[in-house]
């Protein structure tokens, strides 16, 4: 019997366990594969908030709070656990190729730029190439974001599944859940395949798998996956010094000597599988933004699948009409950005209840 039952050992829930162990909680953690193994370790790690929403509004705050956390969060980590997760946060750069770009870039600074956001206009080749010399002679402008970045999200898997074990946090892996146990009206705990377990608390955080789990209990929530190809290429003889985003891809220099380019977004159902035409797209929507990469020695490439919902928020929160049973998934395409807020915000919840900064994002909305 744990005081919380977390069912997925993703970002999220490693995320989650690890802040509540911290809090003095009691946790279960249960993964059918393994730490880590489906769409976190797929992810190329951006911290890139001003790039991935398109407009104000919940998710950009919530975006921009959770990357304020980041710095403190891996510290913390990093004292704890003697590892290194390869926080960068030294900008990125928005480029445009032509004057179509140019005109939706320049209205995205606008907004960006009004709402009080760190970001600068370069508004010709020489200023953007001076960030950074290796884009192509072909761009025309960009937004810099300073203070914007990435993380090797493999090291910080790695790290956090090291902090949940120093802390007590008892840890199931290669454990398939089999159904929910429901006593009263209220969701007790879990049956799997090592046996039953027990909790006051229950949060699924199955990333894609999420709606599979709900849906032992006639529970519909809309969930999905959809596939994200990435690939890599060695940095040898390309130095690389930012992180670049275009219409067509993102090009990302590591600190392991990699640079990671990526991704596709497409339907398989449950299907990682890397594709031809996946990986000729990734090529073909990164090589025109960076020259040298033509001659990069390719390294690998990699297919995971990322949590969808249908209006494009994550589910934070109670499962109407089911008591003790929570939901923290539908992360798409951040749950690399948004773990260490959504592990706060669903800590304050297991813990004390509190839901105000749940609002937008509560299940409630699709049930």
């Amino acid at each position: 019997m744990s005081d919380c039952l977390v069912v997925g050992g993703g970002i999220i829930g490693l995320s989650l366990a690890y802040e509540l162990s911290r809090r003095g909680v009691s946790v279960t953690l249960v993964e059918q594969g393994e730490w880590g193994g489906q769409a976190s370790s797929a992810a190329a790690g951006m911290l890139a908030p001003l790039k991935e929403f398109t407009a104000p509004g919940p998710m950009l705050d919530l975006g921009m709070e959770s990357l304020a956390l980041y710095p403190e969060w891996v510290a913390e980590l990093a004292e704890l656990t003697g590892g290194d997760v390869q926080l960068s946060l030294d900008g990125l750069l928005t480029v445009a190729l032509n004057e179509e770009e140019v005109q939706q870039l320049a209205d995205k600074y606008r907004w960006q730029k009004e709402a009080g956001h760190a970001v600068h206009w370069l508004s010709n080749t020489a200023q953007v190439k001076e960030v950074e010399p290796l884009l192509t002679d072909q761009v025309q402008a960009a937004i810099y974001s300073p203070y914007e970045g990435h993380i090797n999200n493999r090291m910080l898997l790695r790290a956090l599944a090291t902090a949940c074990q120093l802390q007590g946090v008892k840890m199931l892996s290669g454990c398939v859940v089999s159904g929910i146990a429901v006593k009263g009206g209220k969701v007790i705990g879990i049956e799997t395949s090592t046996g039953s377990l027990r909790a006051s608390q229950t949060v699924i955080s199955s990333g894609a798998w999420v709606g599979m789990m709900l849906s032992m209990l006639g529970v519909s929530v809309p969930i999905r996956p959809v596939r994200g190809q990435i690939a890599a290429v060695s940095s040898v003889g390309i130095p690389l010094r930012t992180v670049i985003f275009g219409t067509t891809g993102y090009i990302t220099p590591k600190k392991d000597g990699k640079i990671v380019l990526g991704a596709t977004e497409d339907e398989s159902g449950f299907q990682r599988d890397v594709t031809m035409a996946g990986l000729a797209s990734i090529l073909q929507g990164t090589m025109p933004y960076v020259p040298a990469l033509h001659s990069a020695t390719f390294l690998e490439a990699w297919g995971g699948l990322r949590p969808a919902t249908q209006d494009g928020k994550p589910l934070l929160g109670p499962v109407p009409g089911w008591e003790g049973l929570s939901i923290a998934g539908g992360h798409f395409r951040n749950g690399i950005l948004l773990s260490p807020v959504t592990a706060k915000s669903m800590a304050d919840f297991v813990e004390k209840g509190e839901t105000e900064r749940l609002l937008p994002f509560l299940p409630a909305r699709f049930l």
